[in-house]
């Protein structure tokens, strides 16, 4: 039963993004629509009434997708608490983020000429940047791994390559590899403590190079369009604006996290040191 769990969450998470994308483009119509000449009245409050509907329904699929995604946030608690299960929440909002992203440069790239370049460069470069980095890290990962890391590579490549790409959007993606959640051992990749160091400050790259000039972008652009701010512009706002604080604040508590990690190593090895001392002193 639990083993089906993954694919009907992939199922569901790609049926929410066609829905999301049809209704991107119903929103494109509109304001066509929108901006065609009219002196009727009736003509006029009509692309008002269809931008209302499609924040209505837009909000309404957002809501949706949430509830669907803590009942498998729930579900992947129950079966293994110590798992990595905020992946669950996260890698979809990141997806969602990206989606967004081209969405907005493709239909409303142009509306202000001076942000359109921008918007551009900022979409492409930390794509390419993150999917890179993600090859190299899986890669350098099999050649000098352990041998229990080339058998689950050979055993679930097709994953690992999926995993990388969708990297592209946020290093965090690659996370899910290791996240042990549905207690499923393709997601018990045993990554080595530096990869996922590498992995942590691939991370800390992507906010930088991508999510802060992105929301800095939809703040410029909303000061400019002001009265004639659509649907996607107005999603996009919102994801990056929970995206934002919540990826840079967890992960500067797990870069600090990271580095205890060896203070408390050697704690414990002076500990133990001592404690083989002792025994040689009593005998």
């Amino acid at each position: 039963m639990y083993s089906k769990s993954p694919k009907i969450f992939n199922f569901l998470l790609l049926s929410f993004l066609l829905y999301f994308i049809q209704i991107s483009l119903c929103e494109v119509e509109s304001n066509d629509k929108q901006f065609s000449p009219s002196h009727n009245n009736i003509e006029k409050r009509a692309p008002s009434t269809a931008v209302v509907l499609q924040y209505t329904f837009g909000g309404f699929g957002l809501v949706l997708f949430g509830l669907f995604l803590v009942l498998c946030y729930g579900i992947s608690f129950c079966l293994n608490r110590k798992a990595m299960n905020d992946v669950i929440l996260s890698i979809p909002w990141t997806l969602l983020d990206f989606i967004l992203d081209a969405l907005f440069v493709k239909n409303q790239g142009k509306d202000v000429p001076s942000l359109f370049m921008p918007s551009v460069i900022f979409l492409i470069g930390p794509v390419i940047v993150n999917i890179v980095l993600s090859l190299i890290i899986i890669l350098n990962e099999k050649k000098k791994g352990s041998t229990e890391f080339r058998r689950w590579f050979y055993d679930n490549s097709s994953l690992a390559a999926t995993a990388a790409v969708l990297a592209g959007a946020d290093m965090s993606t690659l996370k899910l590899l290791y996240s042990e959640i549905f207690r499923m051992k393709k997601f018990n990749a045993p990554f080595s403590d530096d990869s996922k160091t590498m992995i942590l400050w691939g991370c800390v790259i992507s906010s930088i190079i991508a999510d802060i000039p992105q929301f800095v972008i939809q703040i410029l652009y909303k000061r400019e369009v002001e009265g004639n701010y659509t649907l996607i512009p107005f999603l996009k706002l919102i994801t990056i604006s929970v995206k934002l604080p919540i990826g840079i604040i967890g992960r500067i508590f797990e870069a600090l996290k990271d580095r205890r990690k060896p203070d408390k190593r050697r704690n414990n090895d002076n500990d133990n040191n001592n404690d083989n001392n002792n025994n040689d002193v009593e005998k």
